[in-house]
């Protein structure tokens, strides 16, 4: 699809042309001076909702200087070259303490958290500096309620958003259903305050790129008032310590200040931790510049309400500081450890994730330590693994355990980050980035290192394999799946495909090379379309860069080097003479059983004219753009085929008894293109892929995404529990995402024991609507349900399918 860096100057002004006036088409739907309705009148785009080849729009249509399609202009590289400047490590956030506060009349202590007032002030004069079980949305209601004046530009409502003077100043909506859930038991020890912001001036892919204009990358910079900074952040989380983190939305009110892509609303979604649906970031809840939204982020370990509720096990643990444990409830097999975050604005993720709004979340635990030596500890040595790490710290050390985030992106003719949208099918950038750096070098001593890779693409699939100067296989150790260690470790000298926001740690062991030598990590798949990947090349080929992919081939170099000075400590250097006491044990973990499930669920995700309208004739949210319908459906049980409406729940989960689980499977309906499904809130065991063989980096491993690959499917068991409320399912082709392949599921548990009523946001608040059940997704249903006949529970279902249980049935502005 990109053009070959050989191109006549006259192909390159054609495919420049072409792409401009499909930039100028983006920007005027995003600025709502155009709908889609006008493009299908003028004849741009297709019956199923995608641009036509035409010359001078799209890079599809034939040339008008040679017999092959336009193409997409190369990124402009410039003086550029590749390995010449450092791998960014990303930025570490260093919380701060939060002290519980009983506010005065109150009889519940749990009512409030304070944090140092000073930290945040900001435009509000108000003490927000606490963080509440109840969200801020409730006070600026009732401020409103008790007033004459209801404009609260001038009747000096103190909860109002201070930026627009309109609706409150938190966008975590009123009331019971989205409080923060079992807040005493998970009350917030730590907290965090970042901002959603412009990028800070100087923002460069390379030293020797254009800087990037501040709206054309959006990314989390510390503190309540602050520009965006690059690389993304780094939150370093451990069981035991329940964390609040507040985002501030501080982009520019008005929606055509986004640089050509990208809304200036959001919602974070914390992939994959066991978090209420309150703080899952995918609820429908995005909120507006000017307001904030405070997530909890429990650290709850998975079953702790049934396995090890005494925390008896230490393995079920995190870091104490001092070499020892915090026991938690829950699971130890459970555990997870490489996780990120990022945007969720349903319809517009793919354009907000690329423009920088994600994180990188790594949680420790006692077994997952990040300290590698021996603790002096009784108790934490005999749990502790010794990864690979580092020492300077009790834990979560960094010196040797390294986050990779690789993704592609692409530039303009000026150099300024651009999102091409001319498909349904997905977007595939030809920049290579690595930390959001083109190509860097990393220096690392001849010891072993631990690197949690996670793909953060659009659509593009990658496989990742580690050369040396001569392109010869280096072998690593494969140690994690999504987060989650595998029973054993693997020797592999190629990782498998890599689909979408899916994790892969490894540990390299460079100990047998000299300094002064050089390695690389190279992609070796090949993808030209946003649908799903080519093929991959041979390791030599993809090392000498004979393919016309151009994020093929070598990404990072890795220069073998005699000492470094230490992230954890920078008053430390690092030594190759120094010992190196980690360890990769030949076990890890222990397998979970595969039971004989409560119920089984089929879903299809494939490609049609999907109903983006619930009963009401709506889309949730609006969508009122679409006029064809949405190209990508998904099917539950057989039945009707549905794009995604936040109204209308596709699968309702039942609490499940200890010990009973559910299967499901993911089936993809056509041949044509590729799927990473994605399932918030829990993990599922990989059981098998039909009649494909499964690989040994997933067979019977816990994970949260699948890749569907062309005519595929994918069967995993699952459990769900602990916490309740609306999460989603969908594919994590972040394009195909946005254009509708996605469902939500309604799970009823812990405190959410009625169905979640939908918020609508708006400017000046929430509009609630009533969800819709749909009759395949509910277990009560037994026309498309058989309850286990193993003898290990029923599993019902009594009274909980009614969308007439719902806490609020109102409508109007909460």
């Amino acid at each position: 699809m990109y053009l070959p860096k050989d191109a006549s100057k006259i192909r390159q002004r054609e495919a420049e042309n072409a792409r401009r006036n499909r930039a100028e088409i983006v920007k005027a739907l995003a600025d709502g001076q155009i709908t889609k309705r006008d493009l299908f009148r003028l004849g741009l785009f297709t019956a199923g909702g995608v641009l036509i080849a035409k010359n001078g729009l799209s890079p599809f249509a034939r040339s008008a200087f040679a017999s092959g399609p336009t193409g997409v202009p190369r990124t402009p590289l410039g003086a550029a070259t590749p390995f010449t400047q450092p791998l960014p490590r990303l930025r570490e956030q260093a919380p701060f303490s939060m002290t519980r506060v009983t506010p005065s009349g109150s009889s519940n202590p749990a009512d409030l958290a304070a944090t140092d007032p000073k930290l945040h002030q900001g435009d509000w004069g108000q003490p927000v500096d606490r963080c509440k079980r109840l969200s801020y949305h409730d006070d600026y209601t009732n401020y409103q309620s008790g007033q004459s004046n209801k404009n609260p530009s001038s009747n000096g409502n103190p909860y109002v958003n201070p930026t627009t003077q309109r609706g409150p100043m938190e966008g975590r909506p009123p009331g019971e259903a989205f409080s923060h859930q079992r807040w005493d038991e998970y009350f917030p020890k730590t907290g965090y305050y970042m901002s959603l912001a412009q990028c800070q001036d100087g923002t460069k892919f390379h030293p020797l790129l254009p800087s990037q204009n501040p709206n054309s990358v959006w990314c989390y910079g510390t503190g309540a008032n602050a520009r965006g900074v690059m690389p993304p952040p780094l939150i370093k989380l451990r069981y035991g310590e329940p964390t609040m983190m507040r985002i501030y939305n501080r982009l520019p009110t008005d929606q055509t200040q986004n640089g050509g892509f990208g809304r200036n609303q959001s919602q974070l979604h914390f992939h994959n931790m066991h978090n209420g649906a309150e703080s899952d970031g995918a609820a429908n809840v995005h909120h507006y510049p000017g307001t904030f939204y405070d997530y909890r982020w429990s650290m709850t370990l998975a079953r702790r309400d049934y396995i090890n509720t005494d925390a008896s096990d230490d393995r079920a643990s995190g870091p104490d500081g001092n070499g020892g444990l915090v026991n938690v409830p829950g699971d130890w097999k459970e555990l997870v450890g490489t996780m990120w975050a990022h945007d969720h604005r349903f319809f517009f993720t793919a354009e907000n994730v690329y423009k920088g709004n994600l994180m990188m979340n790594n949680v420790y635990s006692g077994r997952d330590r990040g300290n590698e030596r021996p603790l002096g500890n009784a108790r934490g040595d005999a749990v502790n693994l010794r990864l690979p790490s580092g020492y300077a710290r009790d834990w979560g050390n960094s010196d040797f355990d390294v986050n990779i985030v690789h993704s592609d992106g692409a530039t303009d003719s000026s150099g300024q980050y651009f999102f091409d949208i001319f498909t349904t099918d997905g977007f595939i950038g030809d920049l290579p980035l690595v930390n959001f750096a083109y190509k860097p070098v990393m220096e690392v001593l001849p010891r072993k290192y631990r690197f949690r890779i996670l793909n953060a693409s659009m659509s593009r699939f990658i496989q990742l394999a580690i050369a040396d100067s001569k392109a010869k296989a280096v072998p690593f150790q494969f140690i994690a799946n999504d987060g989650n260690l595998v029973v054993n470790p693997l020797t592999l000298t190629q990782l498998d495909q890599q689909g979408i926001a899916e994790r892969y740690d490894i540990v390299v062991d460079f100990s047998k090379y000299r300094v002064g030598d050089e390695l690389f990590l190279v992609n070796v798949l090949q993808q030209t379309s946003g649908n799903k990947p080519d093929n991959a090349l041979s390791l030599a080929d993809a090392f000498a860069g004979k393919s016309s992919d151009p994020v093929v081939g070598k990404n990072l170099k890795f220069k073998i080097v005699s000492q470094l000075q230490s992230v954890d400590d920078p008053t430390l250097t690092l030594r190759a003479t120094d010992p190196d006491l980690s360890q990769v044990p030949g076990v890890l973990t222990e397998q979970i059983p595969i039971i004989t499930p409560v119920r089984t669920r089929v879903v299809e995700f494939g490609r049609g004219n999907g109903d983006s309208r619930g009963a009401n004739g709506q889309c949730t949210p609006d969508c009122s753009e679409v006029v064809q319908g949405f190209p990508w459906i998904i099917k539950v049980n057989g039945q009707s085929a549905h794009s995604m409406n936040a109204n209308r729940i596709s699968e309702l989960i039942t609490p499940l008894k200890p010990g009973e689980a559910e299967h499901w499977t993911y089936i993809n309906g056509g041949g044509g293109w590729d799927h990473p499904i994605h399932l918030h809130f829990e993990e599922g065991v990989t059981m098998n892929r039909g009649k494909d063989s499964i690989p040994a980096t997933e067979k019977l491993v816990r994970k949260d995404v699948w890749r569907l690959r062309p005519s595929g499917q994918v069967q995993f068991q699952v459990r769900f529990g602990e916490y309740g409320g609306s999460y989603v399912n969908h594919c994590h082709n972040t394009v195909h995402e946005d254009f509708a392949l996605l469902m939500r599921i309604q799970v009823l548990g812990g405190e959410r024991t009625a169905i979640t009523p939908t918020p609508n946001p708006t400017e000046d608040g929430i509009v609630w609507t009533t969800p819709q059940v749909q009759p395949e997704g509910d277990p009560a249903n037994t026309k498309f349900f058989t309850q286990n006949v193993s003898g290990s529970g029923s599993g019902s279902s009594s009274g909980s399918s009614s969308a007439s249980s719902s806490s609020s049935k109102s409508s109007g502005k909460g």
